[in-house]
Protein backbone atom coordinates (compact mmCIF):
# COMPACT_ATOMS: atom_id res chain seq x y z
CA UNK A 1 0.00 0.00 0.00
CA UNK A 2 2.78 2.39 0.96
CA UNK A 3 4.72 1.54 -2.19
CA UNK A 4 1.65 2.33 -4.31
CA UNK A 5 1.28 5.71 -2.60
CA UNK A 6 4.97 6.49 -3.16
CA UNK A 7 4.81 5.49 -6.83
CA UNK A 8 1.63 7.47 -7.39
CA UNK A 9 3.12 10.52 -5.71
CA UNK A 10 6.32 10.22 -7.74
CA UNK A 11 4.39 9.95 -10.99
CA UNK A 12 2.28 12.98 -10.10
CA UNK A 13 5.44 14.92 -9.25
CA UNK A 14 7.10 14.00 -12.56
CA UNK A 15 4.02 15.00 -14.51
CA UNK A 16 3.81 18.29 -12.64
CA UNK A 17 7.50 19.06 -13.20
CA UNK A 18 7.25 18.13 -16.90
CA UNK A 19 4.17 20.27 -17.36
CA UNK A 20 5.84 23.24 -15.70
CA UNK A 21 9.10 22.78 -17.62
CA UNK A 22 7.54 22.65 -21.07
CA UNK A 23 5.25 24.95 -22.99
CA UNK A 24 2.83 23.28 -25.40
CA UNK A 25 1.63 25.13 -28.50
CA UNK A 26 -0.96 23.38 -30.71
CA UNK A 27 -1.14 24.44 -34.34
CA UNK A 28 -3.20 23.98 -37.49
CA UNK A 29 -2.21 24.69 -41.06
CA UNK A 30 -2.86 24.30 -44.78
CA UNK A 31 -0.23 23.18 -47.28
CA UNK A 32 0.31 23.03 -51.02
CA UNK A 33 3.08 22.09 -53.42
CA UNK A 34 4.24 19.62 -56.07
CA UNK A 35 4.54 15.86 -55.61
CA UNK A 36 6.93 13.89 -57.80
CA UNK A 37 7.11 10.13 -58.21
CA UNK A 38 10.02 7.81 -58.91
CA UNK A 39 8.46 4.54 -60.03
CA UNK A 40 9.54 1.12 -58.82
CA UNK A 41 10.66 -1.72 -61.08
CA UNK A 42 7.14 -3.12 -60.73
CA UNK A 43 5.69 0.20 -61.88
CA UNK A 44 8.01 0.27 -64.89
CA UNK A 45 6.97 -3.30 -65.76
CA UNK A 46 3.29 -2.24 -65.65
CA UNK A 47 4.11 0.64 -68.01
CA UNK A 48 5.72 -1.78 -70.50
CA UNK A 49 2.93 -4.34 -70.33
CA UNK A 50 0.13 -1.80 -70.74
CA UNK A 51 2.02 0.57 -73.03
CA UNK A 52 1.44 3.46 -70.59
CA UNK A 53 3.40 6.47 -69.45
CA UNK A 54 2.76 7.06 -65.75
CA UNK A 55 2.73 10.73 -64.65
CA UNK A 56 5.69 11.95 -62.62
CA UNK A 57 4.31 15.29 -61.37
CA UNK A 58 1.21 16.12 -59.35
CA UNK A 59 -0.16 19.26 -57.70
CA UNK A 60 -0.76 18.55 -54.02
CA UNK A 61 -2.69 20.23 -51.22
CA UNK A 62 -3.29 19.26 -47.62
CA UNK A 63 -3.94 19.95 -43.97
CA UNK A 64 -1.76 19.51 -40.91
CA UNK A 65 -2.11 19.79 -37.19
CA UNK A 66 0.04 19.04 -34.19
CA UNK A 67 1.78 20.41 -31.15
CA UNK A 68 5.10 22.12 -30.55
CA UNK A 69 6.77 21.72 -27.15
CA UNK A 70 9.32 24.08 -25.64
CA UNK A 71 9.87 27.69 -24.73
CA UNK A 72 9.76 30.31 -27.47
CA UNK A 73 13.20 31.46 -26.30
CA UNK A 74 14.85 28.01 -26.38
CA UNK A 75 17.13 27.15 -29.28
CA UNK A 76 15.59 23.67 -29.54
CA UNK A 77 11.88 22.76 -29.60
CA UNK A 78 10.32 19.38 -30.33
CA UNK A 79 6.89 18.44 -31.56
CA UNK A 80 4.50 16.15 -33.39
CA UNK A 81 2.82 16.80 -36.75
CA UNK A 82 -0.12 14.90 -38.23
CA UNK A 83 -0.43 15.65 -41.95
CA UNK A 84 -2.74 14.58 -44.77
CA UNK A 85 -2.11 15.44 -48.43
CA UNK A 86 -4.07 14.74 -51.61
CA UNK A 87 -2.96 15.28 -55.20
CA UNK A 88 -5.02 16.39 -58.14
CA UNK A 89 -5.47 13.93 -61.00
CA UNK A 90 -2.73 13.56 -63.63
CA UNK A 91 -3.17 11.74 -66.93
CA UNK A 92 -1.75 8.32 -67.75
CA UNK A 93 -1.12 8.46 -71.49
CA UNK A 94 -0.58 5.80 -74.14
CA UNK A 95 3.08 5.56 -75.15
CA UNK A 96 3.96 7.24 -78.46
CA UNK A 97 0.34 8.30 -79.03
CA UNK A 98 -0.27 10.72 -76.14
CA UNK A 99 -3.92 9.70 -75.77
CA UNK A 100 -5.33 9.49 -72.24
CA UNK A 101 -5.75 5.91 -71.02
CA UNK A 102 -6.39 6.62 -67.34
CA UNK A 103 -5.93 9.12 -64.54
CA UNK A 104 -3.91 8.75 -61.36
CA UNK A 105 -3.83 10.50 -58.00
CA UNK A 106 -2.21 9.96 -54.59
CA UNK A 107 -3.09 10.35 -50.94
CA UNK A 108 -0.63 10.48 -48.04
CA UNK A 109 -1.06 10.59 -44.28
CA UNK A 110 1.79 10.67 -41.75
CA UNK A 111 2.68 11.32 -38.12
CA UNK A 112 6.19 12.72 -37.66
CA UNK A 113 8.35 13.81 -34.77
CA UNK A 114 9.87 17.20 -35.61
CA UNK A 115 12.96 18.96 -34.28
CA UNK A 116 12.90 22.77 -34.44
CA UNK A 117 16.36 24.36 -34.23
CA UNK A 118 16.43 28.16 -34.03
CA UNK A 119 18.87 29.69 -36.55
CA UNK A 120 17.73 33.33 -36.40
CA UNK A 121 19.99 34.28 -33.50
CA UNK A 122 18.70 37.22 -31.49
CA UNK A 123 16.35 38.51 -34.18
CA UNK A 124 12.85 39.37 -33.02
CA UNK A 125 11.10 36.70 -35.13
CA UNK A 126 12.14 33.03 -35.05
CA UNK A 127 13.52 31.18 -38.05
CA UNK A 128 13.83 27.44 -37.44
CA UNK A 129 15.53 24.60 -39.23
CA UNK A 130 12.97 21.79 -39.10
CA UNK A 131 13.97 18.12 -39.36
CA UNK A 132 11.37 15.38 -39.04
CA UNK A 133 10.80 11.64 -39.43
CA UNK A 134 7.83 9.38 -38.87
CA UNK A 135 5.41 6.76 -40.09
CA UNK A 136 2.56 6.99 -42.53
CA UNK A 137 0.44 5.44 -45.24
CA UNK A 138 0.06 6.10 -48.96
CA UNK A 139 -2.64 5.35 -51.51
CA UNK A 140 -2.01 5.25 -55.27
CA UNK A 141 -5.26 5.40 -57.24
CA UNK A 142 -5.71 4.62 -60.94
CA UNK A 143 -8.96 5.32 -62.79
CA UNK A 144 -8.92 3.89 -66.36
CA UNK A 145 -10.99 5.49 -69.11
CA UNK A 146 -12.53 2.06 -69.69
CA UNK A 147 -12.66 -0.32 -66.75
CA UNK A 148 -12.75 -0.34 -62.98
CA UNK A 149 -10.58 1.94 -60.87
CA UNK A 150 -8.14 0.54 -58.33
CA UNK A 151 -6.50 1.87 -55.17
CA UNK A 152 -3.39 0.37 -53.59
CA UNK A 153 -2.42 1.23 -50.02
CA UNK A 154 1.07 0.92 -48.59
CA UNK A 155 2.85 1.50 -45.30
CA UNK A 156 5.07 4.52 -46.00
CA UNK A 157 7.72 5.97 -43.65
CA UNK A 158 8.54 9.64 -44.20
CA UNK A 159 11.41 12.07 -43.63
CA UNK A 160 11.39 15.82 -44.12
CA UNK A 161 13.56 18.92 -43.90
CA UNK A 162 12.69 22.58 -44.17
CA UNK A 163 12.49 26.03 -42.63
CA UNK A 164 9.85 27.76 -40.51
CA UNK A 165 9.60 31.55 -40.77
CA UNK A 166 7.65 33.40 -38.08
CA UNK A 167 5.74 36.16 -39.92
CA UNK A 168 3.95 37.66 -36.94
CA UNK A 169 3.02 36.30 -33.53
CA UNK A 170 1.12 33.00 -33.94
CA UNK A 171 1.56 32.91 -37.77
CA UNK A 172 4.31 30.81 -39.38
CA UNK A 173 5.24 30.18 -43.03
CA UNK A 174 6.87 26.80 -43.70
CA UNK A 175 8.91 25.61 -46.67
CA UNK A 176 9.97 21.97 -46.79
CA UNK A 177 10.79 18.85 -48.76
CA UNK A 178 9.28 15.51 -47.77
CA UNK A 179 10.37 12.08 -48.98
CA UNK A 180 7.89 9.19 -48.70
CA UNK A 181 8.94 5.55 -49.03
CA UNK A 182 6.15 3.02 -49.78
CA UNK A 183 7.16 -0.42 -48.48
CA UNK A 184 4.53 -2.67 -50.08
CA UNK A 185 5.94 -5.28 -52.49
CA UNK A 186 4.84 -4.93 -56.13
CA UNK A 187 3.85 -1.31 -55.63
CA UNK A 188 3.87 1.12 -58.57
CA UNK A 189 5.44 4.04 -56.72
CA UNK A 190 9.00 3.61 -55.47
CA UNK A 191 9.68 6.94 -53.77
CA UNK A 192 7.58 10.12 -53.81
CA UNK A 193 8.74 13.64 -53.02
CA UNK A 194 6.68 16.64 -51.95
CA UNK A 195 8.21 20.09 -52.36
CA UNK A 196 6.07 22.89 -51.01
CA UNK A 197 5.02 24.96 -48.08
CA UNK A 198 2.37 25.61 -45.47
CA UNK A 199 0.86 28.46 -43.53
CA UNK A 200 0.35 27.57 -39.87
CA UNK A 201 -1.45 29.22 -36.99
CA UNK A 202 0.14 28.47 -33.61
CA UNK A 203 -2.12 28.87 -30.58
Amino acid sequence: MKSNIVLTSAAALLISVGANALEYHPFVGASMGLQGVSYSNHGKDVEKIKGWDFPTDFFVFGLETGVRAGSYFDIYNGGLTLSATKTTYSNINKKFVDSREARADQFNMALTYDSYIRISGDKENRIDLVLGAGLGTMAYHIAPVNGDSSTKWSFAPEIKAGLDFELIEHLVLSANVRAIFPRRPDYEAGVTYITGGAIKYIF
